[in-house]
């Protein structure tokens, strides 16, 4: 007799709703007869109900046999016997140390398949398992993805040569711990399957390819699922850095969907459990930020569109190099898996799902003109935790990019009050993000170490459609005032600006500052010219948003459209907004800042467009045109 399905020496038997078995076990045998099962304890007695259970039937060189009804737990020792019809045994087959409990699918790439250092792996357990590359079921010990002894054919044409192993002082998963952790949880045995490769993409996990079999990602790890009966708990999954491209980001949310959809169709569960890791930090010269929060974002949104789905953060956790969780936070990692999977399985009794931002509030902060805002969270586990002397980190504000506004944070309950040096106007438009860019610092947890999942961008105050704050910009330096000009530009026209020599000067900061320029004119009066050109590609309604602290004049298209002459310090975003209409096609913008006695530096500028409606402003997958810079 050879077993080929269902049932293995070491083997974790998948259990049901009632908490015992009902597996398929078949294979091979030489002759026709019924077949039997018997189930001993490890103290060597029987168990109870399982001392000569028929389970099928053996014809035709094939046997196949349904064993139900063995509780959780084992480890058991399971003899399959096929007997003719007078009772004769002629084969006798003896399953050694079997346990029944939930069994797991690992899946996804790299930080999944364990490139943490194996000196701070888990040590190993009796009661967790894992079913090796090699199809051979043991005491799960990393690496588990022993992938230079794989049976299927997919790994091998991704780069992997049998017999070779790689280096050898890594290969620490999550799995491993995830799966320790949901037995200290539930009391119950696990088993993992391992079926993550490194480097993969969406595209090669696609369950399309699942008619090749072992060939493709989705089809081995259906292989592998059907060869222990066809039926698992969960899944358990780390993947998208590979997908942090421009070419892939706007498929990645379907293609997520449309995996997690085909594992609980081709496994018949459709509430099947799916745990995602939301990927972490990458240390890298020329890596694009928001391509990697892209992903992040996506993975982050999915809690909104899947059910019986959760996401678990790992952008505080340690590196081992400049991508892979550190085998220390892997285990950390695993255990954060673990306490999402089991509030999937058991509900709130098991505790609470990840974190969710809840509701936003923004107030002045003076005497400054600063501003204060109170962002309260969801399902956070009594209160947020950062260690004693160390500053909660990782916010930060941007337009669209950060830029230095944020001077503290602070975590109080299941808040995080941060204060802005901008006032609350000026937030009108910005954006919030926790965890912006490919390597940020981040260490806001609940006391259970539910962690702040990357987030953003989410729009402050307002919804406006905004241009970023132009920074490059034609320019005449300090210009003495023409005669019948006074110092608050009264008397100035756009025609006195037509006989200057322009430079184009682009600026590090928001705010295009020229105060080494002016610092040397010392009370005196002048002017700076500021000019631009800009298209619209369609009629739009528009508002310029200046920021100025000296007396200011605007026009477009030599139209006058502002004039404030008592403008003075200090400059601040927004400080004026002027609306006007700019047809289709090019136009143009003249600034004359006047001098404000050598204490003007310089402008803030940006365009608002009007016109847009509130719900097409929430809607982030609705785009629309905006003025361009020429």
């Amino acid at each position: 007799m050879i077993i080929e399905i269902g049932l293995f020496d070491n083997t974790v038997l998948q259990m049901n709703k009632k908490n015992v078995c009902d597996v398929e076990i078949s294979g091979k045998a030489e002759k026709d007869g019924k077949v039997f099962v018997k189930v001993m304890n490890e103290k060597d007695s029987i168990v109870k109900g399982f001392s000569h259970n028929h389970i099928g039937y053996s014809e035709k060189g094939t046997f196949k046999g349904v064993l139900k009804g063995l509780k959780a737990g084992g480890p058991y020792l399971i003899e399959i016997t096929i007997e003719d019809k007078n009772g004769k045994v002629f084969d006798r087959k003896k399953v050694k140390n079997v346990l029944v409990g939930y069994v797991w699918v690992a899946a996804g790439q790299s930080n999944m398949q364990g490139c943490g250092l194996l000196k701070d792996a888990a040590k190993p357990h009796p009661m967790v398992r894992a079913f090796y590359m090699n199809d051979k079921w043991d005491i799960a010990k990393d690496p588990i993805h022993n992938l230079w002894e794989c049976v299927d054919d997919v790994h091998i044409d991704l780069g992997i040569t049998r017999g070779v192993r790689g280096n050898p002082f890594t290969g620490t998963g999550p799995a491993v711990a995830f799966a320790q952790e949901m037995f200290r949880l539930t009391g119950i045995p696990q088993g993992i399957l391992a079926c993550a490769h490194g480097g993969t993409t969406m595209t090669q996990w696609d369950p399309l390819l699942k008619h090749l079999c072992g060939k493709s990602l989705y089809g081995a790890t259906l292989r592998r699922i059907k060869k222990n009966s066809g039926r698992i708990t969960g899944i358990i999954w780390y993947q998208g850095e590979s997908d942090a491209n421009e070419k892939d980001i706007p498929y990645y949310t379907d293609r997520m969907k449309n995996l997690i959809s085909s594992f609980r169709d081709d496994l018949k569960t459709p509430d099947l459990p799916f745990v995602a890791v939301q990927i972490g930090r990458l240390v890298n010269v020329g890596a694009k930020d928001t391509w990697w929060n892209s992903i992040q974002e996506k993975q982050f949104r999915l809690l909104e569109e899947v059910k019986n789905y959760s996401v678990v953060p790992a952008v505080d956790l340690s590196l081992d190099d400049t991508i892979h969780v550190s085998g220390k936070d892997q285990n950390r990692l695993g255990k954060r898996m673990a306490y999402a999977m089991n509030v999937l399985l058991n509900g709130k009794t098991a505790g609470k799902p990840p974190i969710q931002m809840d509701k936003i509030s923004i107030k002045p902060v003076p005497p400054y003109n600063f501003s204060e805002i109170r962002i309260q969270f969801k399902n956070v586990s009594e209160r947020f935790f950062v260690s004693e002397g160390v500053r909660p980190s990782g916010f930060c504000i941007g337009d669209p990019e950060p830029s230095p506004f944020v001077y503290d944070t602070i975590v109080s309950g299941n808040c995080v009050i941060i204060r802005s040096n901008l006032p609350a106007s000026g937030l009108d438009g910005k954006f919030l993000y926790y965890g912006y860019g490919t390597d940020p610092y981040c260490n806001i947890r609940d006391i259970q170490d539910k962690s702040l999942c990357v987030f953003g961008p989410v729009m402050l105050g307002q919804y406006r459609a905004l241009t970023p704050m132009c920074i490059e910009w034609d320019i005449s330096f300090p210009f003495n005032l023409p005669e019948g000009v006074d110092s608050k530009l009264n008397g100035l026209t756009v025609n006195h600006q037509k006989e200057v020599i322009w430079q184009r000067m682009k600026f590090q900061d928001r705010f295009c500052d020229l105060h080494e320029k002016t610092g040397q004119y010392k009370d005196k009066d002048f002017i700076i010219w500021f000019s631009r050109e800009f298209k619209t590609d369609e009629p739009m309604s528009l508002a310029a948003c200046i920021g100025y602290d000296g007396p200011i004049k605007v026009w477009i298209d030599d139209k006058e459209i502002f004039h404030d002459p008592e403008g003075t310090n200090p400059a601040w975003e927004d400080k004026a907004k002027v609306k006007f209409q700019a047809d289709a096609g090019k136009h143009k913008i003249v600034i004359g800042l006047g001098g404000n006695r050598a204490r003007a530096w310089g402008i803030y500028f940006r365009f608002e467009r009007l016109d847009i409606p509130e719900n097409i402003l929430k809607d982030k997958n609705v785009l629309f045109k905006m003025p361009e810079w020429i």
